[in-house]
């Protein structure tokens, strides 16, 4: 069925390699979230950006009109299960190698190895060295030298 409503998209060039003919988005408009695949890409960089058109998949919205702006969320990879680290002034100095996992009993923290994978502007997935619940110290270690355990204070 041709409606002849399509969705053009600026994406910044960074995803570029992620971006494909068939990859599907979504966006809500008045409290209902509506389907979008992605039907044609334009490899053309300008300013850092590069165009898809999407079509609606399912309902269209009623009421939307020509020019409007939408956000739509574009699904890069699929949904998994992960455990999340907060980003944190550590990862200046340990480059995201080691962190300091705090005891058991809360007296100290120890450096332990860690090894992170993807990102997303407020955290780090973490493959390696750290379990869910565990607690670690984020803050910047500029003033720690090389030391491997931290004796912690309650005040």
């Amino acid at each position: 069925m041709t409606t002849g409503f399509k969705v053009r998209a600026d994406i910044d060039e960074h995803y570029i390699t992620r971006i494909f003919t068939g990859l599907s988005g979504d966006f809500t408009l008045g409290g209902k979230t509506y389907l979008l695949k992605i039907k044609k890409v334009y490899t053309q960089v300008t300013n850092g950006k590069f165009q898809v058109d999407m079509e609606f998949v399912g309902k269209i919205p009623e009421g939307i009109r020509r020019g409007q702006t939408l956000q739509i969320g574009l699904s890069l990879s699929d949904e998994t299960e992960a455990i999340l680290l907060a980003k944190g002034g550590f990862y200046q100095t340990t480059g995201g190698n080691w962190i300091f996992k705090v005891s058991e009993d809360g007296s100290v923290a120890r450096r332990v190895d860690i090894k992170l994978n993807r990102q997303n502007p407020d955290a780090y997935e973490v493959l390696e060295g750290l379990k869910p619940g565990d607690k670690v110290v984020t803050s910047s270690y500029e003033n720690y030298g090389n030391m491997q355990e931290l004796v912690l204070k309650k005040q």
